[in-house]
């Protein structure tokens, strides 16, 4: 960052650029230390505008998937985010940013379960119906962004992908139920006899 005189955000582009020019070599020699049934997990910047407009995540997941590896994307949404619907709109609109540009299968994910103290309304955040975001929205934000808010909600429901699993890091249960969610998007172990308990999202308010 010194020698570049780069702040933090354009250090962080110029080192995945770095990777990005370094798929062929570097990255495919450390991935060639793997077995065929290894589960590698790659925790990526939070970043959005690596998952929205620029090319590298694009080109890193091609990379891996031409070397055979099944991918998916583990999108990870603060809980915070469900106490202001502007917010929870936000967090939508970047996981449907991600969804766009990835193409990949994704499972989203409401994280810190654990900090949230009222959980009773939390069924309309996993899966959200635009018509209920949009009155919440009208009631929270001026007449002259009623049009906006519509708008944006529209391309929610248009793609209809956007849904979320709560994630309970004191729940196994809860740790389980994304463990299988993720495993059948990447179809990992699916030679093996694997039974999976139907998750009900109650469970949370235990």
């Amino acid at each position: 960052m010194e020698e570049l005189g780069l702040g933090p955000n354009g250090a962080l582009m110029y080192c995945m650029e770095e990777l990005e020019d370094n798929l062929d070599d570097w990255l495919t020699d450390e991935l060639d230390n793997y077995m065929d049934d290894d589960y590698l997990v790659f925790d990526c910047p939070g970043q959005i505008e690596l998952f929205s407009h620029v090319p590298v995540l694009r080109n890193f997941v091609e990379h891996l998937k031409s070397k055979n590896f099944n991918v998916c994307v583990v999108y990870l949404l603060d809980s915070q985010f469900i106490t202001d619907v502007t917010k929870f709109i936000s967090g939508c609109m970047a996981s449907l940013s991600a969804m766009v540009q990835l193409e990949l299968p994704h499972v989203n994910i409401l994280s810190k379960m654990d900090l949230v103290t009222n959980k009773r309304d939390i069924g309309k955040y996993l899966n959200p119906q635009g018509q209920v975001l949009l009155s919440e929205l009208n009631q929270r934000m001026a007449p002259q962004f009623f049009k906006l808010n519509k708008a944006l909600i529209d391309l929610v429901d248009q793609y209809s992908m956007v849904s979320f699993v709560p994630l309970d890091l004191r729940k196994e249960s809860s740790i389980q139920y994304i463990l299988s969610q993720i495993d059948n998007c990447i179809q990992y172990g699916e030679d093996a006899d694997v039974k999976v308990k139907d998750f009900d999202p109650e469970d949370i308010d235990d």
